[in-house]
């Protein structure tokens, strides 16, 4: 299934219209309107905003199955600064934010593994330690729109189970003239940089070249983009909230844990490459490769106070405020809190290569073949380093009061003073790791690569029938993908055993006054890394060694599919018939780790699986007015497992005295891990739409709704394994059979929702009111998934939000354009990361909306014709990212505020 980018002419940014070559609300015609291709090249359109929205809508006309449409407003420029954001505009999609910048998408209310992404029709790797796709990777620049496939039909080669995301780049053939356009612009952080020595500005280039050769035969089209983005963000993260002892407080209220704020600069570094070449002599014969490169690096330092309260040897002090089962106010002493200057570093290098090969013989055949590979190579380095008063809960100690701020976490008032470099320390104030390093550590360092490899060939053939189906389409896919995970840690020391030194060189005072705090000493780790200020101790704990994973799938795959073209009475009925027979062999390698006699051995560990799934399909679109048309499918949908799930490898305990048991259950055995046999998740789907397109395709209205009923979710569950072969202390157990916590298949469920869509230019309601437009999206989701197992369907899946919506006001005519945009979303469980990739922490978000905006000009003659100017802002209304424990908006755990981020630029086009 392919999406041919339209040809964008030159003319300027007037009117929002679409001169189509024919009128696409008409009945299709016979054989070649069955293909399952939407060619929006057939379409000369206008440079901008609500030019784009009337391609979109006339691919989402076309389109043989359920979907949504994003269409660059010219070359090198879509309509947000990030594919992400502008997949969020789409109804029943949302995303959620990491650092401020929309990374991960959510489609109908399901965790973004049940999505794909794929890039010019291929699947994708993954840049995380698991498959959904960090779509910040993805230079918006070398974009030319992306294709959200929310059904399926059986040519649609790694499709997803709640939604296939395909991201494009242009063909040069289609652009039908030679174009050069750049684009520059300047950024700028609404919050000053939060730690000594960062920037709060950054640049964004990019450079496209799109040429014909050979009679327009021939096509190139190269592009390059580079971003150097600063970022801040103020982040509050609280431990937890446990009960203080009914004895201390009637009631037993709850009372801060512990609390890790900070205050985080980054600066993200990005240089993309596309290349297309594309050759077409004949009617007959049509070849065509691709190239992206991006490399990705993103710096993070961090600066903040680890502040040990309940969860530490500090002691609640009398005179504490108790507010509806909720100590508000207290002090505590004895504290020692940990400073913290941190870094987290992240280098990426993803590599997408693709040839395809179209050719027929001019009787009705028509064979693709398709060749692909795709890799990604990803090293996150994360450093901790740890100051203070005092060392091993020993020295100068901490009378502390904290304050909660209502939904923004607390304010803290210490007597102490975290500016004075002369009596804070390199140290460990609370001796965390003690059993590896005397005294305890003054810091943690972890390496963690990822790679990730994808090769797939493809080969299909199609032939017209004039028979009950217009056409038929069979074909065979195979792929290979291999992805391995490593953690490397260790624990920091001081030389020669010391348990304190003097701080490193300043870089300056971080200001801490958002949590009440009047600053930081601060320092640079990396360059006290760099200087042998530290011995770095190879953590030997079992939990790290068996977090090394190497997971293998080869999957082939046969479709058939039968395309129909015909009329239901006098009504136009398109469609499509078919199925997918998808083979699959996973396994996985690594570790598993257990401790004896107070040392770590490792037993190597394989594991796997061989199935077979069937994926029917049937897609139907009746035309029950030349511009109202009427869609149904029935799917079987699948979607793969997370990959460390998969894992092999397992962290093991051993307990001497349950060995005379043979309870499995109770034995002496017990572990946690992977589970190499997943089977992926597979959902019977039913999908309607009613849709109706105003003249010329300038704006729509739909409606649609979905029900998909999930066979089996993954959960964590006690499986029994065999240990024969691990050692033991002691006696021989009575059986090595061990109970193993890891995820399995489980019970399954149910997801149904609504959406509805509406696109409308002023001019069809108001003809002399012309070029203002709306853009409006919403959808309302239920889920009976119950994410833990029977009994838990009270908690939301990861990703659901019951409410979804976007809105989009704007104004573009003679050149002039502007537009003010707001997405909503309901509240929602997600995987907040703090330090670095590995393990899952799901916290409730609440509800957020955030508020866009951009202004441009555009000269339409003269001797600046092809210059815009443009200024845009983004996250104006400074949303917080909040979550919170035990659906108690007072117990906030983490609150993350980014402020809003602003650009101005140029873009010049001839």
């Amino acid at each position: 299934m392919l999406l041919t980018q339209s040809a964008i002419t030159a003319a300027g940014q007037t009117a929002p219209a679409a001169t189509p070559t024919n009128d696409p609300a008409a009945p299709a015609k016979e054989a070649p309107a069955a293909e399952p291709i939407v060619k929006l090249d057939e379409y000369r359109v206008t440079a901008g905003f609500a030019s784009s929205l009337t391609v979109a809508a006339t691919a989402k006309a076309e389109a043989p199955t359920i979907t949504e449409v994003v269409i660059a407003e010219d070359i090198g420029k879509l309509p947000d600064i990030s594919i992400a954001d502008s997949l969020a505009r789409l109804p029943g999609l949302a995303t959620q934010r990491l650092n401020g910048r929309s990374e991960v998408i959510n489609i109908r209310g399901l965790p973004g593994d049940f999505s794909t992404a794929l890039f010019n029709g291929r699947e994708q790797v993954s840049s995380g330690s698991n498959r959904s796709v960090e779509f910040d990777q993805y230079p918006a620049e070398l974009l030319s729109g992306a294709v959200v496939y929310k059904t399926a039909d059986a040519s649609l080669i790694g499709q997803g189970l709640s939604g296939t995301v395909d991201m494009r780049t242009v063909r040069p053939l289609s652009q039908g003239k030679r174009t050069i356009a750049f684009n520059a612009l300047y950024e700028r952080t609404q919050f000053e940089p939060l730690v000594a020595g960062t920037e709060r500005d950054g640049k964004r280039a990019s450079i496209s070249y799109i040429d014909q050769f050979m009679d327009g035969k021939l096509g190139v089209a190269v592009g390059f983009a580079h971003a150097d983005d600063p970022g801040q963000g103020k982040q509050w993260n609280a431990w937890g909230y446990p009960n203080v002892d009914a004895s201390v407080a009637t009631g037993a209220p709850y009372v801060l844990g512990g609390a890790k704020p900070f205050v985080r600069s980054s600066q993200m570094k990005r240089n993309g490459f596309m290349g297309v070449v594309e050759f077409k002599p004949n009617s007959f014969f049509h070849t065509t490769f691709d190239l992206f490169r991006s490399k990705f690096k993103e710096d993070q330092s961090l600066k903040g106070i680890e502040i040990p309260l309940q969860w530490s040897s500090a002691t609640l002090q009398p005179g504490f405020t108790v507010d509806r089962g909720v100590i508000t106010k207290a002090t505590y002493g004895n504290v020692f809190g940990v400073a913290r200057n941190d870094g987290v570093f992240r280098n990426n290098d993803i590599w997408a290569l693709g040839w395809n090969l179209k050719f027929g013989d001019g009787t009705g055949w028509t064979t693709v073949a398709d060749l692909s590979y795709s890799r990604i190579y990803r090293k996150d380095i994360v450093l901790e380093t740890y100051s203070g008063y005092g060392a091993n809960q020993a020295g100068t100690a901490d009378r502390l009061t904290y304050q909660l701020q209502g939904s923004t976490g607390a304010i803290f008032t210490p007597t102490l003073d975290y500016t004075n470099a002369t009596l804070m320390k390199l140290s460990s104030p609370q001796g965390w790791g003690g059993d590896v390093v005397s005294g305890g550590q003054v810091g943690y360092l972890k390496y963690i690569p990822t790679t990730d490899s994808l090769a797939a060939a493809k080969i299909s053939t199609k032939h017209d029938l004039n028979f009950i189906f217009s056409s038929f389409e069979v074909g065979a896919h195979v792929n290979r993908r291999t992805k391995s995970e490593i953690e490397d840690g260790y624990y920091l020391a001081l030389p020669n055993g010391a348990a304190t030194a003097p701080l490193p060189t300043l870089t300056g005072i971080t200001d801490l006054s958002f949590i009440g705090i009047k600053g930081l000493a601060s320092y640079d780790p990396i360059q006290a890394l760099s200087s042998g200020t530290y011995r770095a101790i190879k953590n030997p704990n079992a939990d790290v060694i068996s977090a090394a994973w190497n997971v293998k799938e080869e999957i082939s795959l046969a479709f058939l599919q039968l395309n129909i073209n015909r009329k239901l009475g006098s009504l136009p009925l398109t469609g499509n018939l078919g199925g997918q027979v998808v083979n699959t062999d996973q396994s996985s390698t690594g570790l598993s780790a257990i401790p004896i006699n107070g040392a770590t051995r490792t037993v190597p560990t394989t594991g796997g699986k061989k199935y077979t799934n069937f994926l029917p399909s049937l897609n139907l679109t009746l035309k029950v007015t030349p511009k109202t048309q009427v869609r149904m499918s029935l799917a079987r949908q699948l979607a793969r497992q997370r990959m460390a799930d998969m894992a092999a490898g397992m962290n093991v305990g051993y307990n001497a005295a349950l060995a005379n048991s043979t309870d499995p259950y109770n034995s002496a055995f017990s572990a946690s891990g992977g589970n190499p046999e997943l089977r992926p998740w597979e959902s019977n789907s039913f999908d309607l739409s009613l849709e109706h397109y105003f003249h010329d395709n300038k704006g729509y209205v739909a409606l649609a709704g979905f029900y998909k009923d999930l066979r089996t979710y993954t959960y964590s569950q006690k499986t029994i394994a065999d240990f024969s072969g691990y050692p033991t202390t002691g006696g021989t157990p009575a059986t090595f059979l061990g109970a193993v916590n890891r995820p399995a298949n489980g019970q399954g469920g149910s997801i149904k929702g609504l959406e509805t869509s509406v696109q409308l230019p002023s001019e069809l309601l108001l003809p002399a009111v012309r070029g203002f437009g709306v853009v409006l999206g919403g959808a309302y989701t239920e889920s009976a998934i119950a994410p833990y197992g029977p009994g838990s369907q009270n908690t939301p899946i990861p990703g659901f939000s019951r409410k979804v919506g976007t809105a989009t006001l704007y104004y573009e005519r003679n050149g002039f354009s502007a537009r003010v945009s707001t997405r909503y979303r309901s509240k929602f469980r997600a995987n907040i990361y703090t330090f670095g990739p590995r393990g899952d922490n799901f916290q409730t978000v609440m509800a957020q909306k955030l508020i866009d905006a951009q202004v441009s000009y555009a000269f339409q003659k003269g001797s600046l014709k092809g210059l815009t100017f443009v200024i845009q802002a983004y996250n104006l209304n400074n949303e917080p990212e909040v979550t919170y424990q035990n659906e108690d908006s007072r117990l906030v755990t983490n609150y993350q505020k980014y402020g809003a981020w602003y650009s101005a630029g140029v873009s010049y086009k001839f």
